[in-house]
């Protein structure tokens, strides 16, 4: 699942190759030293792998462990070369996206299943998957607190319902992926069609600003988005099973996991605790009013919740 840039760059095959040899602007070192090497920890150019990325980082410097930091690197392809290449030892990534984009799997909805399939596939490249959170950002619909009581919306199911009766914006290929609306309507063809008094499209960085305007009823939302908290706005239970599954975990270099076996631990708890309602408010931290710093977030939910030392 693709979301909001922070910073936008343009990034030749030649600059994805060099990337974090020449560095950028997000890069540090931990002042921690000793006679392994460091793991150097990167991550997407969204606010939500960002986060992740530093919350990793600050837990590997608390565990004794020597720290490079080469985050906000870019999309799925040029992070996943740079882990791939060893420029990068780990970061984020999603257990979706690592099926679907990386391993060129079918779309899978059981999420142990993909876990296991993700698992598998990336022993190629001798990298491994630590346990995933229950953060899942994948697809779903939000509505305003007012129109969900309105309409009595709890679920999938109940728009389904009452979808003649609203206005729905969406994003876009939300209207021709079979993952998206054509699946919903085809999977509710027989109890009404899935379909809308009215539907448009708007650019994905813009796709609150309709619901929010009184212009769209129902919009499409991501898991984690932290406009959803921000805004209180109410996203819909997947009570089909319809969406596959986007959990976030740390994948990190066999070679590496094996020199420093006493980060799993702690980065598994951390994501233990990193559900959708969490991570919304996280990233309504940095991309809201208050506009906080990433490594801020980080470190405070980090100290807050006992893994910091």
């Amino acid at each position: 699942m693709k979301k909001t840039t922070i910073i936008t760059s343009l990034l030749t095959g030649a600059l994805a190759v060099s990337l974090v040899g020449c560095g950028n602007s997000n890069q540090s070192t931990s002042a921690a030293g000793g006679k392994n090497d460091p793991i150097v920890v990167g991550s997407k150019n969204n606010t939500e792998n960002y986060i992740q990325g530093e919350m990793f980082a600050d837990i590997l410097e608390a565990n004794h462990v020597p720290v490079v930091r080469k985050l906000n690197l870019g999309g799925t392809n040029v992070t996943f070369q740079a882990i791939k290449s060893g420029q990068i030892d780990m970061y984020p990534e999603y257990t979706g996206t690592g099926l679907v984009d990386i391993l060129k799997k079918p779309l899978e909805k059981d999420q142990k299943k993909v876990l296991q399939e993700v698992s598998d596939g990336f022993k190629h490249w001798n990298i491994d998957w630590l346990q995933p959170a229950p953060l899942n950002s994948t697809y779903g619909f939000a509505v305003t607190q007012a129109t969900a009581k309105k309409y009595n919306l709890k679920t999938i199911s109940d728009l389904a319902k009452h979808s003649h009766e609203l206005v729905l914006s969406f994003p876009q290929e939300f209207d021709v992926r079979p993952d998206a609306l054509p699946g919903l309507q085809n999977y509710f063809k027989d109890k009404g069609g899935f379909k809308f008094k009215n539907q448009f499209q708007i650019d994905y960085s813009l796709r609150y600003q309709p619901l929010l305007q009184g212009k769209s009823d129902v919009t499409v939302s991501v898991g984690s988005d932290g406009d959803v908290a921000g805004n209180h706005l109410v996203v819909l239970e997947d009570d089909i099973g319809f969406f596959p599954a986007y959990n976030v975990a740390p994948i990190i270099n066999d070679k590496k996991l094996k020199e420093y076996p006493q980060i799993k631990a702690p980065l598994e708890k951390l994501m233990s605790l990193m559900t959708d309602e969490q991570m919304q408010k996280l990233d309504w931290e940095v991309d809201g009013p208050d506009k906080k710093e990433i490594k801020d977030v980080a470190k405070d939910f980090l100290t807050k919740n006992g893994l910091l030392k």
